[in-house]
């Protein structure tokens, strides 16, 4: 058993240190040296609590969905949802960008970010982009079912929802509102 100094830091508040930092700058543009003036944690204590740059990195994904993400997808995946759900969920992106401070907002959102980033990042945090798509595309597939004989395709419906909140732009979201009222 090693033995050492023990942890003085606060875990949550390192890890959104470098949350915000890797959302800001992208994983390829963000040295452990600006992880260090991030969190204050000198490069051997962040190596020793989170073994490498990606294994922080991949704590600061799991943070940005637990407290970004999984909170505005959640209440599309309880019972008795439908399009009120579907709503809420593009007006809940929509206030979270226009509450938030313009850096922060500014940023995008970190998933897709990192998607554009795969190529300089390892198979499990492709998976979490996998897993991310496919967790919001099913919570569009179940609240578009109760709608089934005013939709027709469940599927398709929810593959455009899905590709156009993966693009997060204000033409996309003119399609979901035609969508959505068609809906009605």
């Amino acid at each position: 058993m090693a033995v050492g100094r023990p942890k003085q830091f606060d875990d949550d508040s390192v890890v959104r240190a470098a949350r915000d930092l890797f959302w800001e700058r992208g994983y390829a543009s963000t040295s452990m040296a600006d992880l260090q003036d991030a969190t204050g944690l000198s490069r051997s204590s962040l190596y020793q609590a989170y073994g490498s740059k990606q294994g922080l990195f991949g704590r600061a994904l799991a943070s940005y969905c637990d407290e970004v993400i999984w909170p505005i997808v959640e209440p599309m995946e309880a019972d008795g949802v439908g399009r009120e759900e579907i709503v809420a969920y593009f007006l809940a992106l929509a206030r979270h960008l226009r509450d938030s401070p313009h850096a922060v907002a500014a940023r995008g959102c970190m998933i897709a970010n990192t998607a554009s980033e795969l190529n300089v990042l390892d198979e499990p945090t492709a998976k979490v982009v996998r897993a991310f798509r496919e967790r919001v595309y099913r919570a569009f597939v179940h609240c578009l079912a109760p709608l089934a004989d005013r939709v027709g395709d469940v599927e398709q419906k929810a593959d455009v929802l899905a590709f156009v909140q993966a693009r997060g732009d204000e033409g996309g979201h003119g399609a979901v509102i035609v969508l959505l009222r068609a809906l009605r």
